[in-house]
């Protein structure tokens, strides 16, 4: 299963990307190997959009 969630991008590694969560007011990094999809984000890693992450990672970061 997936978890997907609105997000602004702020930045990003070569193995994790970091999300602001508005609904939290938290940032967050997240594992590039627990994403499934993004959407918005732009090559320097900034950007409006969504993300799809595992729900174990989703459940980790207290999402769900």
């Amino acid at each position: 299963m997936s978890y997907e969630m609105a997000c602004i991008f702020k930045a990003a590694t070569d193995s994790a990307v970091m999300i602001y969560d508005p609904a939290t007011d938290e940032d967050m990094w997240i594992p590039l190997s627990q994403v499934d999809e993004m959407h918005g984000r732009k090559k320097d890693g900034t950007g409006e959009g969504t993300i799809v992450m595992s729900d174990w990672i989703a459940r980790q970061k207290g999402l769900l």
